[in-house]
């Protein structure tokens, strides 16, 4: 599968996260806290537009997600006319509480399934190597969004769009035993 888009979000530090979008020659990094919930905005966001599908009523299928920086933020405009192509736009704002601060960089239109896939299969890895107790503990405030994720990571292999990652750390197959046992 080509991959048009990347994404890379890795936790940096106890409630920070740093990270990066990049499609079509267009890049955006990020570097967030935990003063909002970035992730599970962004999978919720992300679910809205696949089972809440509006555009087939022709009405709007959009979605927006706030993500806070320590100055300023940025704001993903999810959508699709269709459900096959999705338009992302990312706005930073130098103050999120000031529209006019807002500067498009990134604009771009690509495969639905493309997108989700980035996405998921970056936080498939980061949820093997991390683990949902150490997610918690590192982020220090909200658990992991692991029923979005799923519902996403279902979507995706019931499409026939998932190639299972490599990565096999032990973190979340010892807390699965530790569940089991």
């Amino acid at each position: 599968m080509k991959q048009p888009f990347h994404f890379t979000y890795n936790l940096t530090g106890v409630g920070q996260v740093e990270g990066l979008v990049q499609a079509n020659n267009q890049s955006v990094d990020f570097k967030l806290t935990n003063s909002s919930n970035p992730l599970n905005d962004l999978l919720k966001g992300m679910i809205k537009l696949i089972f809440e599908p509006s555009h087939i009523w022709g009405e709007d299928n959009i979605s927006w997600v706030d993500w806070y920086e320590e100055n300023g933020g940025i704001k993903w405009v999810l959508s699709t006319e269709d459900g096959h192509v999705v338009h992302v736009k990312i706005i930073r704002y130098e103050d999120f509480f000031d529209e006019s601060t807002g500067k498009v960089v990134l604009d771009t239109a690509l495969s639905l399934l493309d997108f989700y896939y980035a996405i998921i299969q970056q936080l498939d890895i980061l949820l093997k190597k991390v683990g949902l107790l150490n997610y918690e503990q590192k982020w220090q405030k909200d658990e992991f969004p692991f029923t979005y994720f799923l519902l996403l990571k279902k979507f995706l292999i019931e499409k026939g769009h998932w190639i299972p990652t490599k990565e096999r750390l032990g973190t979340l197959s010892d807390e699965i035993d530790f569940l089991l046992t």
